[in-house]
């Protein structure tokens, strides 16, 4: 994708409008703004096009055949990949009708025909200054995500634990209900929920065997060592207490701070219930992979000593055996 913060770099626009005059017409504006342009007559190639071309900003008439300019900005924004991506929608309706449903389609702004060359440049700077921000810290967020494997891949026992986690965890949100938010935060919690072993030695992490006194202290303190990394990245600040308290009991016996029951957060239960079941059915170093029937034997025993939250357990159990999620295929 394009990136508007590196001066060198021209944006590209992605135009739509099955209007010919009112295409040129747009055009002909913001080639005055130098920008690479892309154009489209109808919806489903303005779609294809911002899918492909990945432009660093859309503008799309409302009122076009194929699929109209809101369709367009609905699946824009609720795909992964192109979500964070700028849409402008453009009407020669009453803007009164259709400004409300732009809006709910997730348009970042709107313009009623004749479309002013000011006001468009202006909104387009601006939202393009926005998307800069917002790709910089995108970048921060796959530079963790990199370190985050990285440290898996020093020991080819663990590799995958982090995406899987990941997905599990979502599987695990969402078969309890939770939200699009919050199993965005699932995700990303996950992935990163180990991202503190980076201050944690290779020499205790590719350890062959049980942890000494020492080692074990150690290696206890990475839940505190990835919050410390996360911790100034405002737009984390979802996903610490997973990070944090992913290794907590609910009788208390956990670390880093203790905590019982209720003050552990949903999500650090639903991370820790995964993170366990991940590691059981895996093969590491000092044991062989449980099959599925021992794993959860495990950790229905360890919620019994007071430990994980059962009920988060009977989903999750209910969850690996009607989907396979847990079988060979993910690993």
């Amino acid at each position: 994708m394009n990136s508007h913060s590196e001066s060198h770099v021209t944006p590209t626009l992605l135009i739509a409008d099955d209007d010919r005059f009112a295409l040129e017409t747009l055009e002909a504006l913001l080639s005055k703004g130098g920008y690479n342009l892309i154009s489209a007559r109808d919806g489903q190639e303005a779609l294809d096009r911002a899918m492909d071309s990945k432009p660093d900003l859309c503008v799309l008439d409302i009122d076009m055949p194929r699929m109209n300019g809101m369709e367009v900005c609905r699946r824009i924004k609720n795909n992964p990949e192109t979500k964070f991506l700028p849409v402008i929608m453009v009407t020669g309706l009453a803007p009164e009708n259709e400004k409300v449903n732009a809006l709910e389609a997730g348009c970042d702004d709107f313009l009623s025909k004749p479309v002013q060359y000011i006001e468009l440049k202006t909104r387009i700077k601006s939202l393009l200054r926005i998307k800069s921000l917002t790709d910089e810290l995108v970048d921060v967020e796959v530079v963790l995500f990199t370190l985050a494997r990285t440290i898996e891949a020093k020991d080819h026992f663990t590799l995958g634990h982090a995406d899987r986690v990941g997905r599990f965890s979502v599987a695990l949100g969402k078969a309890l209900g939770f939200g699009p938010d919050k199993i965005e935060l699932l995700r990303k919690g996950g992935i990163l929920h180990d991202i503190g072993k980076l201050g944690v030695p290779d020499t205790i992490l590719q350890k062959v065997g049980k942890f000494n006194p020492d080692e074990w202290e150690i290696m206890k303190k990475h839940p505190v060592i990835g919050c410390e990394i996360c911790q100034r990245l405002k737009a984390f600040k979802g996903i610490l207490p997973m990070i944090r308290h992913h290794h907590e009991r609910l009788d208390g016996t956990g670390y880093p701070d203790g905590l019982k029951g209720t003050q552990i957060p949903d999500m650090a239960r639903i991370v820790a219930v995964v993170d366990i079941f991940d590691a059981l059915t895996s093969r590491r170093s000092y044991k062989e992979a449980f099959p599925i029937a021992k794993a959860f034997k495990t950790l229905y025993d360890e919620a019994d000593q007071g430990w994980w939250d059962k009920d988060y357990i009977k989903v999750w159990e209910e969850l690996v055996k009607k989907d396979k999620i847990a079988s060979h295929k993910y690993y």
